[in-house]
């Protein structure tokens, strides 16, 4: 329950901090990276939930946080994990390559 709540409050944050223009997008290694994917690893920490230790305290906080972030970024599911490049990237390399084609 509390990551849940810690998701909800950092999503709220994030979708009132740019509700009146596009928020940014995030790159690692100029490809896109969608909070939905994060919150889909997290929730795979549910897989330690199997011992009653701190370990598994900790897997529970992920979890519920992994939970909310994909429930906030469902709209775009589609896109999940294609790490597309960034378009100014993808531009640069499309220019590379018919440079190359053309010599």
């Amino acid at each position: 329950m509390l990551g849940l709540t810690v998701a909800e409050i950092l999503t709220s944050y994030w979708n009132f901090r740019y509700s009146s223009s596009y928020p940014p997008k995030v790159y690692a290694f100029n490809r896109r990276i969608h909070h939905g994917e994060i919150g889909a690893l997290l929730a795979l920490s549910s897989l330690f939930l199997r011992r009653s230790t701190p370990v598994a305290s900790i897997a529970a906080i992920l979890t519920g946080i992994g939970i909310g972030l994909v429930k906030d970024d469902h709209a775009d599911i589609g896109d999940w994990f294609k790490l597309k490049k960034n378009e100014i990237h993808r531009h640069k390399d499309k220019q590379k390559d018919n440079n190359f084609q053309m010599h």
